[in-house]
């Protein structure tokens, strides 16, 4: 295969050695010029494996073109690039990802380098910049709860990838870059996203703890990435043509923006170690950004001052190069609670980043949101205020952009039409939709199962239900039965391909209120939808009856270093024995989750009843409930007769770790719990899926779902 590889690599070098460049405006006057951007992320870059053994030809080539919405988001149209344009922005990144599309041998899949090449032409017909790059070939390694590989990315910040795939990088840069070589200095190509070493360390590589950092394997990992780039930089130069003096992007190290935590300096490495390779004045850095809003604008803007300093200190004065952060937004910018939860803090967050980055003439990219989903699709601005406050910051406050909103949706029909689910072609109901809804809310679901014209081994029918930001698939109450993610209608109805259906979904309150900020999508397979109605029921603004917010804020539950709340002994009596106790609280942890309680003397703890089942002294939400870090949750507590005597004398001492609290509640037990009593369904059907809900008929290593429950093979 090398020797093949070697071979395609030299016929390109020789093709694209024939023509020289125009002249080209220098990197710094690129940065200067291209205005603020926008990331098309989650489209061209998403991708999925069923294969994860690179030495495996299948590995490469896994998706075709459907790989563009497999990760909910509709295919990028022409009309939703001028949208951006008249919002204010002068430049898109569209990340691309490749493994998917092309062979063992680097050759690219022709269809999909003709799709690329559509969606740049997009971004230069409206006069944009445009960065195109080589981004989910590399990136963390992911592993099911059993330590199995379930998704590896080819590219890693280590001597021995780059031996082993060094060529075949070049070769598909190669191909990019004869691709687009014609294509004027409005197009500038960033040579890979977020590489990370072999154990898929962020930050800097090695990294786990301080007493873990293995220095060789870190000089290791900067040297590979600097051979990387430079590889990078020489293959498209000898494509020649405009590429020869194109400028270009190269990152550091996870595209990481450096830091400082106590006396842990390792974080500047990747910043401190980068190397610039030789080209005249056609070069670009680009780092990623992240940082937590969530204890106020004062701490974020302190934050953002020290690090724009530190980028100009270790990057811009020390190589003499411009700078681009290519990705940034909060912490929690993928999940969207900050904009639900804190948007005044997020709005005043992303005004200073812009801002602050301008006085370091560095221009910015920022990830995705703002239009999403099916927003996109209806060229609407889910987050239209976001938009309007990061492009004014750039063109100032007197700048009349367009911002085409979302109208505020109470309800309804979501979809009606004919629309066949095939793995990848979701259905998304955005979190706005559930903004002022109680959790009795449901979704109606009318569809076809259609499956008798697929081949013999599809002949099913399935939907499967996600969280909007596909972090985590649910469980859907439907019939009288839990369905663990997925919901099979012959299985349930024991009907046949042809056979229409209306179904109404529910939630339990949890996952309820995680629609508040992350939204709800389901795909499938064999079902051709027709009509989608959300049955809105309006919040009860106090739920529980006699009812009453004891305690309200956002507040880190760290043991003694976080909040410890005292409920006194006379709240709890004056509710009586059926009292019960709600936490509300948003999950925030790097290592685990705990809520633990006391006696309100500290001398002892107290059990307590969640969902019928019966705790002692502490829990973990994120096990309980079926939660994920950045989900937001609610526990409700009661107590046995002998519990409550002493808790109606002593009250309640709670703390615990992991968490963020966010309200507690006292109610008494005539209200309604809106806790929904369910019954399993137990589907013993034994076909075999995979977790993207496909079936599989010759599992190999790897998760997979039987009769509704996961089992791993190994």
């Amino acid at each position: 295969m090398k020797t093949r590889i070697t071979t395609i690599f030299c016929l390109l070098l020789m093709i694209g050695m024939q023509t020289s460049a125009q002249g080209f405006e220098s990197a710094t006057d690129a940065v200067k010029n291209m205005g603020v951007g926008w990331n098309l992320g989650n489209t061209l870059d998403a991708n999925r494996q069923s294969v994860t053994d690179i030495t495996d030809d299948q590995y490469w080539g896994q998706q075709g073109l459907e790989s563009e919405t497999c990760w909910g988001q509709p295919e990028t149209t022409r009309e939703l690039i001028h949208m951006m344009k008249e919002a204010g922005f002068g430049a898109i990144r569209i990340p691309v990802t490749w493994y998917n599309h092309m062979n063992a041998e680097a050759e690219v899949d022709g269809e999909w380098m003709v799709r690329v090449k559509q969606v740049v032409d997009y971004v230069i017909d409206e006069g944009l910049y445009c960065i195109i790059n080589v981004h989910h070939d590399t990136g963390a390694d992911s592993f099911d709860d059993d330590g199995n590989l379930s998704g590896y990315h080819w590219l890693k910040a280590s001597l021995d990838n780059y031996s082993h795939n060094g060529l075949r990088y070049a070769a598909l840069w190669g191909q990019i870059a004869l691709t687009f070589r014609d294509y004027g200095e409005k197009l500038l190509f960033e040579g890979f996203n977020e590489m990370l070493d072999d154990n898929s360390c962020w930050n800097y590589p090695t990294w786990s703890s301080e007493s873990d950092y293995n220095e060789e394997a870190a000089k290791d990992a900067y040297q590979a990435i600097n051979f990387y780039n430079k590889l990078f930089v020489e293959t498209v130069r000898f494509t020649g043509g405009n590429n020869a003096e194109r400028n270009l992007i190269i990152n550091p190290y996870a595209a990481a923006s450096g830091g400082e935590w106590g006396n842990n300096k390792h974080p500047q490495e990747p910043l401190e170690t980068l190397e610039l390779p030789e080209d005249p004045g056609h070069l670009i850095v680009e780092v990623h950004s992240y940082p937590s809003i969530t204890s106020g604008i004062s701490s974020a803007k302190s934050g953002l001052d020290w690090t724009f300093g530190n980028l100009k200190a270790k990057i811009i004065d020390r190589l003499n190069v411009p700078l681009i952060v290519g990705e940034w937004g909060t912490s929690n910018v993928d999940n969207g609670s900050d904009y639900v939860e804190r948007r005044e803090t997020m709005i005043a967050f992303c005004d200073y980043f812009v801002k602050k980055a301008m006085e370091y003439d560095i221009a910015t990219f920022y990830w995705m949101g703002l239009s999403d989903g099916q927003y996109r699709s209806q060229l609407v601005f889910n987050q239209p205020d976001l938009a309007e406050t990061i492009t004014k910051a750039y063109h100032g406050d007197d700048f009349e952009g367009k911002y085409p909103a979302a109208e505020t949706p109470t309800g309804g029909v979501i979809f009606e039409g004919e629309k066949q689910l095939e793995w990848g072609e979701a259905i998304n109901v955005g979190p706005e939709f559930f903004a002022d809804l109680a959790n009795t809310s449901t979704l109606e679901v009318t569809y076809v199962q259609n499956y008798a014209d697929l081949d013999e081994d599809n002949q099913y029918g399935m939907l499967q239900f996600w969280y909007n930001d596909w972090s985590t698939m649910i469980d859907v109450i439907a019939e009288g039965d839990t369905f663990n993610g997925d919901f099979v209608p012959s299985d349930v109805y024991g009907t046949e391909s042809g056979t229409e259906h209306t179904t109404v979904f529910s939630f339990d309150a949890n996952t309820f209120k995680n629609f508040k900020t992350k939204g709800l999508l389901f795909q499938g397979h064999g079902i051709l939808v027709k009509k989608v109605v959300l049955n809105a029921v309006k919040e009860d603004p106090n739920p529980g009856g006699d009812e009453e917010v004891f305690w309200e804020g956002d507040a880190v539950l760290d043991w003694g270093d976080g909040l410890q709340l005292i409920i006194p002994a006379e709240k709890f009596a004056a509710y009586g024995k059926g009292v019960k106790l709600g936490l509300y609280y948003t999950l925030d942890f790097e290592d685990y989750n705990m809520i633990q309680l006391f006696y309100g003397d500290w001398k002892s703890n107290p059990s307590f009843i969640i969902e019928g089942k019966e705790y002692e002294k502490e829990y973990t939400p994120s096990t309980v409930h079926d939660l994920n870090n950045g989900d937001d949750g609610m526990s409700e507590l009661t107590f046995s007769e002998a519990v409550y005597k002493e808790v109606s004398e002593k009250g309640i001492a709670l703390q615990g770790h992991g968490l963020r609290l966010k309200k507690v509640t006292l109610a008494s037990g005539s209200g309604d719990t809106a806790i929904q009593g369910v019954v399993k369904a137990e589907r013993n059907d034994g076909v075999i899926y995979n977790l993207a809900g496909q079936r599989v008929t010759n599992p190999t290593k790897g998760i997979y779902i039987k009769n509704g429950k996961k089992f791993v093979i190994k």
